[in-house]
C-alpha cells in the first residue's frame, strides 16, 4: 500500500464506540465535521458501504465549501473508509481518506484514530496541505471529535446508571 500523503494520529479520550457512533447520525456530525470555528450541515447520510456523506462547511466568515463523500468501507468500530468527489469549485481532483479506530492497549477509554489521506496528483496534494491547511484541520477536527464522542461516553454511562435504577 503506498504511503499517505497525510497522515494524522491522535490518542481520544473516549471509547472506539463512542467514537464510532459520532459517525452515526448527522446531529453527530454537525457537532464534530472541519476545522475549529467552522459550523456543518448534513444534507444527506448513508453511513454505510456504498452510503454517502454530503454536508457543507461554513468559515467562520459565512464562506460555504460543499463537500460529498462516498463511504467505501464502514467495518466499525475499526476502519471507515472514504472517498471525497473533488471540486471543480476549488480544481480539485477526487481524493481517498482512511480512518483506523483502535481501543488503546494501555487503557480502554482511551481510542487511538489515525486519519490517514491519499491525493490524486502532486498538486492536488500542495492544495490540500499548503493552501487549505489539511493537517491543521484534520487535527482541530479529531479534537472536535473527542469532544462529541467523549459526551457520547457519558450519556451511555448516565443512560446504564439509569436502567440499573429503574430495573431495583
Amino acid at each position: 500500500m503506498t504511503a499517505p500523503d497525510l497522515e494524522v494520529t491522535q490518542v481520544l479520550t473516549a471509547s472506539p464506540a463512542a467514537v464510532a457512533s459520532a459517525w452515526s447520525s448527522p446531529e453527530t456530525i454537525e457537532q464534530w465535521w472541519g476545522p475549529a470555528g467552522f459550523t456543518s450541515t448534513v444534507r444527506e447520510l448513508r453511513f454505510t458501504d456504498g452510503g454517502v456523506l454530503d454536508i457543507v462547511m461554513r468559515s467562520p466568515d459565512g464562506a460555504e465549501f460543499s463537500n460529498v463523500y462516498d463511504f467505501q468501507i464502514v467495518d466499525l468500530p475499526s476502519r471507515i473508509e472514504y472517498a471525497h468527489r473533488g471540486s471543480v469549485e476549488w480544481g480539485l481532483s477526487p481524493s481517498r481518506t482512511v480512518v483506523l479506530i483502535a481501543s488503546d492497549p494501555r487503557d480502554p477509554k482511551l481510542t487511538r484514530v489515525s486519519w490517514l489521506s491519499y491525493y490524486a496528483t502532486d498538486e492536488d496534494r500542495r492544495k490540500h496541505l499548503e493552501e487549505s491547511h489539511a493537517e491543521a484541520g484534520a487535527r482541530e477536527l479529531l479534537g472536535r471529535l473527542e469532544s462529541v464522542a467523549a459526551s457520547l461516553d457519558r450519556r451511555a454511562v448516565t443512560d446504564k446508571r439509569h436502567d440499573d435504577v429503574e430495573r431495583q
